[in-house]
């Protein structure tokens, strides 16, 4: 949902300063505006002087902290002893309207003593003056909400005050069905402001650690946590919460703080999974923002590898530098430059989506055209963003710093959004503090193409035979095939047929899969902001690689066109470089060799035991074939080998 800003409204009351009074205060955190108005009832009625509407209009998830909505004077002489004065005070939302009740009945000694209720949809409580939390949970306009209220202090003055509470319950949700699809990726990048030293920022970080993970969906997949600089929350409350709630996988800290005294602080950046991170690898900034106190810590970008049932995912979270002055503005530009360089130097194949994102502290809205540096440096495309339309609490329609963007020079996805909400408690440790961070919370849905391929992999085959390779996609793409880097004229359906192959067709094949995505073509209130320029048409052209293909009468005839009984497992795979080669058979003593995929042999070495270490550590990054020739038959296996 987008809303425009609207400002709070006041009532034209005054309200004396020598009044006792008592104020019911509304923290608003769902989706839904209220706007409020009040109205009397009971034995006494009361000047309109008495009593005030505070705020008429209380915005969903708008404010960091809590709104005034009304006050009743409790001194008022208009309300005899054994009379009774009630306040009605409506929350009208755009379906149902909730009555928040105040009643004050007058003393024999003077003032009123004071009770409360609540009422609407599902829920009508007696009046009660109880000090203790009293929680509901009800329904408002088809969503569940839980409605919790309390009393601040006992009343002995005449000026006790209701901190009323409507949350959405859950905060957001995931469909069950995206987790259990290898081709939907669900990140979260929240920055939740842990400092250490008590120098700045929010209190209570140990307690925060400990209760959000708790608010997370259980179909979560990803969440990069930025500004995690204290190492005692993150160590003794938010890790081993994460672990409870699912995420089993999790980075280091980016940059871990050197030595005993931890200056500068570690970068703030970890990443938690739900899947398997298979490899992480950090990268600290060359510049810092002294005006910002960014030289504080050792900011940078954290890189996680995901595995998701079977589907890689290449996550990259960073903090930017914060400040405003030159030295900042310098360092943000340098930044925007190195996540660029950064995400190239990992070598990731382009037909694998590439997330990233965190606190960039660079809105659409910035001076200074950094928002348009940082496309220009960055190269992504920009989710549909939804929810709030800030991410910092002040206010600023688009400011928006807290962000989860796509590569366009790697798998592109063809839905994507990236929604601002706002994490808050209803814990009573956090009852006075109710917000996790003085950020919202980037929360990011990508859905990419499936898109498989069918008689991949480095083959030797017959004279004569017939040879298929085929692609299959659930979106509409164009293909090109290409056989040692020459387009095949006329081949541009999703099957390639080698019917009655010839020698001469040997050589190395692949697949061109091209597609557009359009994004920024959505009326609301936002697109213009993030897309300036109007809808970016993105186009993506990925390389399918099936290997080598080697047509020849003597080869053949040695059984590589049948089914190997050598079997074999390389492990790990993805490698770094070194591997082992493990027989799963009889066969002991033969060889092995790696070719790349242009067909070049980069390694042969002679086999003669179960298990064989080999060292591809000199080799480019890339995909690789790994031969083993045993008792006069040929097996062969795809590897990749990753920086």
């Amino acid at each position: 949902m987008t809303k425009t800003l609207l400002s709070l409204v006041f009532s034209v009351a005054i309200i004396p300063a020598s009044w006792a009074q008592s104020t019911f205060i509304l923290r608003n955190s769902t989706w839904q505006d209220f706007t409020i108005d009040v109205v009397q009832s009971g034995e006494a009625l009361v000047p309109a002087t008495e009593y005030a509407l505070i705020n008429d209009t209380v915005l969903g998830w708008w404010l960091e902290e809590p709104v005034p909505v009304f006050q009743a004077n409790r001194t008022s002489a208009t309300v005899a002893a054994g009379d009774v004065a009630q306040f009605d005070v409506r929350l009208m939302g755009a379906v149902d309207t909730l009555v928040l009740h105040m009643q004050l009945t007058g003393l024999a000694e003077g003032g009123t003593s004071m009770s409360f209720a609540l009422s609407g949809p599902g829920v009508a409580t007696p009046y009660s003056d109880s000090p203790d939390f009293q929680e509901y949970t009800t329904t408002l306009a088809g969503k569940n909400v839980i409605i919790k209220f309390k009393p601040d202090n006992d009343d002995a003055t005449q000026q006790r005050n209701v901190f009323f509470t409507i949350h959405d319950m859950p905060i957001y949700e995931i469909d069950a069905a995206d987790f259990a699809n290898p081709n939907v990726m669900n990140a979260m990048f929240y920055n939740i402001q842990m400092i250490p030293f008590g120098l700045t920022g929010m209190a209570q970080a140990n307690d925060r650690g400990d209760l959000l993970p708790g608010q997370i969906s259980p179909y979560q997949d990803v969440v990069v946590f930025e500004e995690v600089f204290d190492d005692s929350p993150r160590e003794d409350d938010l890790e081993p919460a994460m672990l409870a709630a699912g995420f089993t996988y999790k980075t280091e800290i980016l940059n871990p703080s050197p030595g005993i005294i931890p200056i500068p602080w570690n970068g703030g950046v970890i990443i938690f999974s739900r899947w398997p991170i298979e490899m992480e690898a950090d990268y600290d900034f060359e510049l810092c923002g002294q005006a910002s106190q960014d030289c504080l810590a050792n900011k940078g970008i954290k890189y996680a590898r995901i595995n998701k049932l079977g589907k890689l995912y290449h996550i990259f979270g960073t903090h930017m530098d914060a400040g405003g002055q030159p030295d900042d503005i310098l360092a943000k530009q340098t930044q925007m430059g190195e996540m660029r360089a950064f995400i190239d130097a990992q070598n990731i194949p382009d037909g694998e989506p590439v997330i990233f994102g965190g606190d960039f502290n660079v809105s659409p809205i910035h001076g200074m055209n950094l928002y348009f540096a940082m496309l220009d440096s960055i190269n992504p495309y920009i989710p549909h963003p939804i929810g709030y339309h800030n991410s910092t609490f002040d206010g600023d329609f688009g400011k928006i710093i807290d962000n989860a963007w796509g590569d366009k020079a790697h798998l592109v996805a063809t839905t994507s959004t990236n929604e601002v909400i706002t994490m808050r408690s209803l814990e009573p440790v956090l009852w006075q503090l109710g917000a996790f961070s003085d950020h919202r919370c980037a929360l990011s849905r990508f859905e990419f193409p499936d898109i498989t391929m069918s008689g991949a992999g480095d083959q030797v085959r017959c004279p004569g035979e017939d040879i298929q390779f085929e692609m299959e996609s659930d979106i509409d793409v164009t293909y090109q095939w290409v056989k040692d880097g020459q387009e095949l004229n006329g081949e541009t359906s999703s099957v390639l047929s080698l019917n009655n192959a010839t020698e001469t067709q040997s050589g190395q094949y692949s697949c061109m899969v091209s597609y557009d995505v359009l994004y920024g073509d959505v009326d609301d209130s936002l697109t213009h902001i993030f897309y300036p320029n109007g809808p970016d048409l993105v186009s993506s052209t990925f390389e399918y690689n099936f290997g080598t293909t080697t047509i020849d009468e003597v080869l053949c005839q040695v059984g590589v066109q049948e089914v190997s009984p050598v079997a074999f497992e390389i492990y790990p795979n993805p490698t770094s470089g070194m591997f082992s080669l493990r027989l799963t058979d009889a066969a002991r003593i033969g060889s092995v060799e790696v070719f790349n995929m242009v067909g070049k042999r980069v390694l042969q070495q002679t086999i003669n035991g179960s298990t064989t270490m080999l060292d591809l550590s000199n080799t480019a990054a890339g995909m690789y074939s790994v031969r083993l020739s045993a008792n006069g038959y040929v097996h062969q296996e795809r590897m990749a080998v990753v920086r």
